[in-house]
């Protein structure tokens, strides 16, 4: 490793970071500031998508095109996931222009307060991957199908519908972020 790094060894500094930025398992790679204000949480995934680091330092996006790479990030929490019929590569970039207004809003509402967004934004297209996180979660093969997975909580929610719009979006992260909505066990 020919970057600065904290030695394996030194379990007294490992173990103060750990807990400082919730790090649960190896290998992280945490980008920071200038102040030492946390950039990214995801930078492993992020160097494993862009090799020449051509988006450093890798500020959040809103909205991410779900990959096996960035998949991890379902497991740390919420994450709305737009499944959409890929077959169409229209369709991937107008889902993301769907549901970036919304994601933006809430990133920028829990930023202001200094917390991070409840929420995890991601489009999620037609391959193996997907495919499987449908069999693991028990989702129909409808597309689109709106949904906000809780894969610590074994939860999912579902909103299938014919169409779906920035309000149909709005109403469906509203609902869940007042706990209006009933979970269905994954």
């Amino acid at each position: 490793m020919p970057w600065l790094a904290v030695p394996y060894a030194d379990e007294t500094r490992r173990s103060r970071l750990n807990r400082l930025y919730g790090i649960q398992g190896i290998p992280t790679l945490i980008v920071l500031d200038a102040k030492g204000d946390v950039i990214t949480r995801q930078g492993r995934v992020e160097v494993l998508n862009d090799t020449e680091c051509r988006e450093f330092p890798w500020h959040p996006k809103p909205v991410l095109e779900l990959t096996d790479s960035n998949a991890v990030q379902l497991n740390e929490g919420p994450c709305l996931v737009l499944f959409v019929d890929s077959e169409d590569d229209g369709e991937s970039e107008a889902a993301k222009q769907l549901i970036q207004p919304i994601a933006e809003k809430i990133i920028a509402k829990y930023k202001a307060k200094e917390e991070e967004a409840p929420l995890l934004f991601f489009v999620a297209g037609e391959d193996d991957m997907t495919d499987s996180l449908r069999d693991y979660t028990n989702l129909p093969e409808a597309a689109p199908l709106l949904t906000i997975l809780d894969m610590s909580a074994r939860a999912k929610y579902v909103m299938d519908v014919e169409e779906i719009t920035p309000e149909i979006v709005e109403a469906f992260v509203s609902d869940f972020l007042a706990d209006k909505l009933k979970p269905e066990p994954i």
